[in-house]
């Protein structure tokens, strides 16, 4: 019997009509299949951790086929093994062409194990730091001693690091670091650049080198839903390739580090617009691209090769039915049985032509779900065409919402 609160219950419950999957800390409770592609995740999680191994992987499926998921299963295996994690979703305020955009939404998201995955941000990580240190009153200038002998650490990084421990100690302003941290286009004291994209590879590494001071194993780092360039005019979209090449690139220089994207396969197929329109980045991804079927460990991870079984599909709908159980206090397992579920997962399959089939049976078991702990009296058969119009309506206007173009 799954153990949740009812308080995670109603969240992961809210979070899939709104059209989010659970956070790491509680994707589990609905993951289901593709036991394999985790295992060859874990693999690189260990050679990042255990033999200082950076690397960029590639999760491509069509929309709503588990890429997300997998990325936060993959922050989940990261966060057991002390990573730090970050993901960073694309979207008109968060872009590869404005890369402080994606500066300043990686460092707020920075998610560390003691926080079980959610979001503390640099801050935090800075405030916990400088708490140890205070913690005894002679550790200060030891502090700033190690500070020193951290390895490949960018001088200004250095800088704004000890600025920022000082005026913890000297009860003064730590809010300009904080900024700069942040990636405002600000020097404090002591500072002579800024975070940008020309400084990014930079501040990458010395990001990774102070959390491995800290005792973390590294950082792993997703860049969710990058087909939304696609829909972009060609000068937005190729600056965003050539920041990703660069971020590709950058990956090669440093240790202890995962750099994962996910799209969908139009982007890599797509000569016009998809990784193909750009040379610079199709010379450094074309290669990563052709990964064997069976390849665990390729470079690509392709959801759409390890597609759910009908299995998978009616234990994915149980697992909902569970959720939803808690969150609401009805006996969900006694008024809607495991062979209507099977029905419900057919009669999806069926209708799931245009649309991703696993987010179809999802949508359609929450909407199920919360038409007849509403209305008990109406049937299970009377309800189930309505809740599946309603499910393929909700997916196709979110599709809709993602794809406006940023110009």
């Amino acid at each position: 019997m799954m153990q949740i609160s009812r308080r995670d219950a109603i969240r992961i419950v809210q979070g899939i009509r709104e059209g989010t999957p659970p956070p790491a800390r509680l994707v589990h409770y609905l993951h289901v299949g593709r036991e394999r592609w985790l295992e060859g995740m874990a693999w690189y999680l260990d050679a990042a951790k255990d033999d200082d191994l950076s690397a960029v992987r590639l999760v491509i499926g069509e929309y709503g086929s588990g890429k997300t998921h997998f990325l936060r299963m993959t922050a989940r295996m990261a966060l057991e093994r002390r990573f730090v994690v970050c993901e960073v979703t694309l979207s008109r305020e968060v872009r590869l062409d404005r890369f402080e955009t994606v500066w300043r939404k990686m460092v707020e998201n920075l998610a560390i194990p003691e926080s079980e995955g959610e979001p503390e941000g640099v801050e935090a990580i800075l405030n916990h730091w400088c708490e140890q240190v205070a913690q005894s009153p002679e550790r200060l200038q030891q502090a700033l001693a190690e500070l020193e002998r951290i390895p490949k650490l960018d001088p200004d990084f250095r800088k704004a690091l000890r600025g920022y421990l000082r005026a913890w100690f000297e009860e003064g302003d730590r809010d300009p670091y904080l900024q700069w941290f942040k990636g405002d286009p600000i020097k404090p004291n002591g500072v002579r650049a800024r975070i940008d994209r020309t400084s990014a590879r930079a501040m990458l590494r010395s990001l990774i080198q102070f959390l491995k001071h800290l005792g973390y194993s590294g950082l792993v780092l997703f860049l969710d839903e990058l087909e939304l360039i696609m829909a972009q005019g060609q000068r937005v979209r190729d600056t965003n390739y050539d920041v990703l090449r660069q971020f590709i690139d950058d990956a090669d220089n440093l240790s202890n580090f995962l750099l994962l994207c996910s799209a969908t396969p139009k982007m890599r197929d797509d000569d016009q617009r998809g990784f193909r329109s750009y040379p610079a980045l199709w010379q450094r991804m074309g290669g990563m691209l052709d990964g064997v079927q069976g390849d665990y460990r390729a470079i690509t991870v392709n959801l759409d090769e390890a597609s759910l079984s009908d299995d998978d599909l009616l234990e994915l709908a149980k697992r909902l039915r569970t959720v939803h159980s808690v969150a609401y206090g009805w006996d969900a397992e006694q008024i809607v049985p495991d062979a209507f579920l099977r029905q419900l997962v057919q009669v999806v399959k069926q209708q799931a032509t245009e649309l991703s089939l696993p987010r179809l049976v999802v949508q359609t078991t929450v909407s199920l779900l919360e038409a007849k702990q509403q209305n008990p009296e109406q049937g299970l058969e009377d309800l189930l065409p309505d809740t599946l119009q309603d499910a393929m309506e909700h997916i196709r206007q979110q599709e809709l919402n993602r794809h406006r173009p940023w110009e």
